[in-house]
């Protein structure tokens, strides 16, 4: 039995999927009940492999929903269709939330089926690795985190054509690790368990250094989260890690509830909506929203940059400090000059593709002896399937 290894990270602003040997996705959090077509579909055809991303409409059964054969529009989609959106809230608690779930399911399908584009029944097995923030995580959510994944869920993806295709998905060990503690896993090593040297300026030279066994502080900037997180190497340092109560989402609603009274007939009615005008150069609308965004970005960067400082101070010696997150992505060339204008910039490395460091970290997780052990230990189900 083939079993494809993924880590899963489901934050305010969108999932950010990474399945071992394939191309990370990301789908935004949100999703549309489905009310059925306002008009007649005619000789519709089936979404081609390559869209299907974008083109998520599928029925979930599963015992880690409330409410089961319900019919959702997902992400894109949601966006495209300007179907009224449900996103998760400013604070929910993302380890009992239902649409980290069902956003991840629908990631899980979407890969299976890219694999099997032709087939109408498809059943894949994974293991998984997914995360909660270090402010909230405990061992008890931790668990029911994972627990809520593992098992058998059935997604339904519907084409327009009528076309349905049914993905039965296996998830044989899930583990949740702490935000910002995941992400380690991806800067020390790669996916075969490969020690990663990265470049470092040391006086007027630059070396090549692993992290295996240095002091690494990580600040992972989400959407609703910033994580203050220490390891040693990959070993997770609770005493002096921590979580913050605020990410970028409430700047983000702030400047759209200014936007939306400014400019009434262009408004923005979402997160993801705004993520795609932001993140989009060629958007219309792109440069007035970057325009429009920069006091309040400015303001959350400056209060960002002196945790950032502070936490470097009391740690000493000058950690090596790892920037990343969708937040990161949002407020780089603001934190960089702060930084950089205090001369604070000493090993600080803003991690490229920042957000999907907590995803590929994951997946390194997964792969790693150390998932193997604790599913061995916890299931009595060696890394190959069978029974210890």
């Amino acid at each position: 039995m083939t079993i494809f290894k993924a880590g899963a990270d489901a934050g305010n602003n969108g999932l950010k999927l990474w399945v071992k040997n394939s191309d990370p996705i990301t789908i935004p959090t949100v999703y549309s009940l489905y009310m059925g077509e306002t008009t007649e579909l005619m000789d519709m055809d089936d979404i081609p492999a390559k869209d299907l991303i974008n083109n998520i409409d599928v029925t979930i059964d599963s015992k880690a929903v409330t409410f089961n054969s319900q019919r959702y529009v997902i992400g894109e989609k949601v966006l495209n269709d300007n179907l009224q959106a449900v996103e998760l809230e400013k604070k929910s608690d993302k380890s009992k939330d239902e649409i980290p779930v069902i956003v991840t399911l629908a990631g899980l399908a979407i890969d299976a089926m890219k694999r099997e584009y032709d087939k109408d029944k498809i059943e894949v097995t994974y293991d998984l690795s997914v995360a909660l923030p270090v402010s909230t995580i405990s061992q008890a959510n931790a668990k029911a985190n994972s627990d809520r994944f593992m098992g058998t869920h059935e997604v339904t993806f519907h084409h327009p054509s009528g076309r349905n295709v049914k993905v039965i998905i296996k998830i044989d060990y899930c583990k949740c690790l702490p935000e910002g503690a995941a992400a380690a896993w991806g800067v020390v090593f790669d996916e075969t368990g490969k020690v990663i040297e990265r470049k470092v300026e040391v006086g007027e030279t630059i070396i090549k250094v692993d992290f295996q066994n240095k002091t690494l502080l990580h600040f992972d900037i989400g959407a609703g989260t910033t994580e203050v997180v220490v390891t040693e190497g990959v070993k997770f340092n609770p005493k002096v890690s921590s979580g913050l109560n605020y990410g970028v989402k409430q700047t983000i609603l702030e400047i759209i509830k200014r936007w939306n009274r400014k400019y009434p007939l262009k408004s923005i009615d979402s997160m993801a909506e705004f993520n795609e005008i932001y993140f989009d150069s060629e958007h219309a609308r792109h440069n007035l929203l970057k325009n429009e965004s920069q006091t309040g970005m400015l303001q959350l960067a400056q209060q960002i940059s002196s945790v950032i400082i502070d936490k470097i101070d009391d740690l000493k010696d000058d950690p090596y400090v790892f920037i990343y997150g969708g937040g990161a992505a949002v407020l780089k060339d603001y934190l960089q000059k702060i930084l950089n204008t205090k001369g604070r910039t000493t090993n600080v490395t803003f991690l490229s593709e920042p957000m999907f460091v907590n995803a590929r970290g994951l997946l390194v997780y997964t792969c790693s002896p150390r998932y193997e052990q604790q599913k061995e230990k916890e299931l009595g189900v060696a890394a190959n399937g069978t029974k210890s």
